[in-house]
């Protein structure tokens, strides 16, 4: 998968581990970061690159934001996962997750 692509991921799974939200509001952001997950597992650019636009759009920060104390941060499943696929995606090892078609080396 294209490199700029998977810093740009890895970049936004950091960003969302230190975003705040209403509790309810948590939902679409978990949803899209599934999404994400398993467009890596597929080795899909593609889709990677639609969830990783989708998970961008969610962000509280893409203007001046009220901040309201009533948010909070990622729910601890969620932000375990958001860990989880930042270290995975850093260093895939030796599994083909992330690999487009045909870079797979044991083809």
């Amino acid at each position: 998968m294209d490199a700029a692509l998977l810093d740009r991921a890895q970049e936004l799974l950091r960003d969302v581990t230190i975003w705040r939200l209403p509790p309810d509001a948590w939902t679409r952001p978990a949803a899209a970061v599934e999404a994400l997950a398993a467009a890596w597992e597929a080795g899909d650019g593609v889709a990677l690159g639609r969830a990783v636009s989708r998970l961008e759009v969610l962000s509280p920060n893409r203007a001046d934001p009220i901040v309201d104390p009533a948010d909070v941060p990622p729910p601890q499943p969620l932000r375990e996962r958001l860990t989880s696929l930042v270290h995975i995606i850093a260093d895939p090892g030796e599994g083909t997750a992330g690999k487009a078609d045909g870079d797979d080396e044991r083809r």
